[in-house]
């Protein structure tokens, strides 16, 4: 079974379709680094909000990296649907159905199909609760368990079912929404590799962490404007900064190199090259502060 793509549905499939209805990028512009900053060197998933391009690290490569390392499944990194009870505020039911979207993609390399259903009713149920029922309905329950073993109709029913709930997603407030989700997918992400890196050190592992400095700037992006909105955000962006705070010792080296011009297809190949560099102190610190973060979101 392979659900990876759950993770592109429940986190970035969102934040995609909010830019659709915040469609002002035609007079803006972007310069070839900042592109290379938001492909960058790991194919990433790109979104917009009001205009401005944001990136995560593709699930598709993180969960391709994990398999890579050829360890053994481990069921206590998960957060534990018995945990589902403690989120009586949407704040908390938004950030953990992020959390789940990953842990779901993380135990589908693993062929965990019986925790999988179960972490996939915790996501109902969290849809449920906060008013976006329609994407995991009984019907659409029933084709996804039906579907387990058939990568390509479980990522066209997910995705037909998200486009079908962008009508839930407008306004300042669902952008908000959509915001937490996007920022528990990011927590999850980042925890799981700098767990899977003291488990098993890999230098690969090191560069996926460092890679996580520009999705740790389009978090703060997207969340700052929701400062001021009530404690529970400021609390979370204080914590993200502090994060951030490590994500500066990480030095990025961009070479230009002219992009590549195919007339025809109307395509432009960026061809510049960017390299991280992060240090074990800072990797030690992330982990220990992501690890933090994410202990009082899922408590």
């Amino acid at each position: 079974m392979r659900i990876v793509h759950f993770f592109i549905c429940i986190g970035t499939a969102i934040l995609l379709m909010v830019s659709c209805n915040n469609k002002s990028s035609e007079n803006s512009t972007t310069s070839e680094e900042e592109l290379a900053q938001t492909e960058n060197i790991n194919k990433n998933l790109v979104g917009m909000i009001n205009g401005t391009i944001y990136c995560v690290p593709s699930p598709y490569e993180i969960m391709a990296h994990v398999q890579s390392l050829n360890l053994q499944y481990n069921q206590t990194l998960p957060n534990s649907v018995l945990n589902l009870n403690l989120y009586e505020s949407n704040f908390k039911k938004l950030l953990n159905m992020g959390i789940y979207g990953i842990d779901v993609s993380y135990m589908s390399l693993y062929d965990q199909v019986s925790d999988a259903l179960n972490y996939f009713a915790a996501l109902k149920t969290l849809a449920n609760q906060i008013e976006l029922s329609a994407v995991f309905d009984a019907f659409t329950m029933e084709r996804l368990e039906d579907n387990m073993n058939n990568q390509d109709s479980l990522l066209h029913i997910l995705t037909k079912k998200f486009q079908e709930s962008d009508k839930l997603l407008k306004g300042e407030n669902q952008i908000a929404e959509a915001s937490l989700i996007m920022t528990g997918c990011w927590i999850e992400s980042l925890y799981l590799l700098t767990q899977i890196e003291k488990m098993k050190p890999d230098p690969r592992t090191t560069q996926k962490i460092a890679e996580h400095k520009f999705a740790a700037e389009t978090i703060l992006n997207i969340l700052r404007p929701y400062y001021d909105k009530n404690a529970d955000f400021k609390n979370l962006i204080n914590d993200i900064v502090d994060i951030c705070y490590e994500f500066d010792g990480i030095e990025y080296n961009y070479t230009y190199v002219p992009p590549t011009t195919i007339p025809n297809k109307h395509l432009t190949i960026i061809n510049s090259e960017s390299m991280l560099e992060i240090m074990p102190e800072h990797v030690n610190l992330i982990t220990q502060k992501i690890e933090t973060l994410r202990n009082k979101i899922i408590q």
